[in-house]
């Protein structure tokens, strides 16, 4: 009993890490791993004890993980109590049911309800694959934060998931649809690293069961699931491109094989650069004034892209404005001197404010590329910055 005893603390670091397999068993020296180990009652509620410990804390956010961790070394200390009782052995059992029963129901508290592709729940699901991570991680309204790296820092590693794109769609020859959702990781230094998951469904919660790095500082330009394919379109780095502004128009295609891995297919599409004759054929919808300032519901502003020049519609006019290409990909001078609008009186009392405002800002275009899908516009009016954010309203016959 003594030997029990002085054993304790070193099979409790011994459960917190062991392999659910029970692997452990190979190289247990003490006599409390060697009276679990020889023990099949024992053993086997030691092994489920593991496997629900380790299911909660995959379950759990950061914050309820952390709790989680703490009520296992309350639970190490508590079963340390059966040491003295005369029968250790029925004591560890009736210690073993009552931890599983209690991790039993905070898995319950903290399993999502029956969910659906929505992003409302995507940007609650949780997702691993991401290999700086190793671990899966639980997205609280699309974000993730890890630990700082320095104790009271504010550097830490961060998964977003992109919003407001996603594609849903089959993959498989059972035709069951699944969800594409883009990830951005940034580990806390200049890389923004860009992840491409599936997520299913198992008894109708959501599991994402393939995630593939993509690469780093792309922007999305569209995201589809077409002939049981998934066809992602960026714009990444080329050979000879700095960071801040890539300039290759790139597909990727991948497809899921039986084994629930993402395979890449061979690029067959001519990689081009990023030039306005890629805005051709969709018609735009303006979002936002930049970050942090959305375009009010009632306004309903347009742009297209047609042979050199933006046209589109702004309050109760058209407007029509020259532009120009640049060497650089991406970057474009809108001459805003060859600027032509209609005059009409609209009933808006904002119209004009409005319309001055878009004008303006429009003529201050100097970049143009892709986020999640969406059309950025970046602008300098005054000395001021900005970036104007139009979504995708819908294509046009070529």
């Amino acid at each position: 009993m003594l030997l029990f005893v002085g054993a304790i603390a070193t099979f409790s670091t011994t459960l917190m890490a062991a392999n659910n397999d029970g692997s452990y068993c190979h190289s247990a020296t003490s006599n409390v791993d060697m009276l679990i180990c020889k023990d099949p009652k024992l053993s086997l509620l030691h092994k489920q004890m593991l496997e629900m410990y380790q299911q909660v804390l995959t379950q759990s956010m950061v914050s309820e993980a952390s709790v989680i961790k703490e009520t296992q070394k309350n639970w190490l200390e508590t079963r340390k109590g059966c040491l003295h009782q005369s029968d250790a052995q029925r004591c560890l059992v009736s210690t073993y049911h009552s931890r599983l029963d209690n991790l039993t129901a905070i898995n319950a508290t903290i399993l999502a309800p029956l969910a659906t592709y929505s992003f409302h729940d995507l940007k609650d699901a949780r997702y691993n694959g991401i290999e700086d991570i190793g671990t899966p991680i639980k997205l609280q309204h699309g974000l993730w934060a890890g630990e700082p790296y320095q104790p009271g820092g504010s550097v830490m590693p961060q998964v977003i998931l992109l919003d407001d794109i996603k594609a849903v769609g089959s993959l498989t020859e059972s035709n069951n649809k699944m969800a594409v959702v883009l990830l951005n990781y940034s580990p806390g230094g200049t890389g923004q690293y860009l992840y491409i998951a599936v997520v299913d469904k198992e008894s109708g919660h959501l599991k994402n069961i393939a995630t593939q790095f993509v690469g780093d500082r792309f922007r999305v330009k569209d995201l589809k699931i077409l002939n049981k394919k998934i066809i992602l379109d960026v714009i990444q780095p080329g050979k000879n491109d700095s960071a801040c502004c890539p300039g290759d128009v790139v597909q990727h295609v991948w497809h899921l094989d039986g084994n629930n891995q993402l395979v890449e297919e061979p690029n067959t599409r001519k990689i081009v650069r990023l030039t306005p004759d890629i805005l051709s054929n969709t018609e735009w919808r303006l979002e936002s004034w930049r970050y942090g300032d959305p375009v009010s519901a009632e306004n309903d502003i347009r742009l297209r892209y047609i042979n050199g020049h933006f046209t589109g519609s702004v309050a109760c006019n058209n407007y029509t404005v020259t532009v120009k290409s640049e060497p650089r990909p991406g970057f474009i001078n809108v001459l805003e001197q060859h600027t032509s609008v209609t005059e009409k009186q609209c009933n808006n009392p904002f119209a004009t404010e409005q319309q001055q405002r878009y004008l303006e800002q429009l003529g201050g275009v100097s970049q143009f590329t892709y986020f999640a899908g969406k059309l950025a516009l970046s602008y300098q009016v005054n000395g001021r910055l900005g970036v104007m954010i139009f979504s995708r309203k819908r294509p046009l016959n070529n």
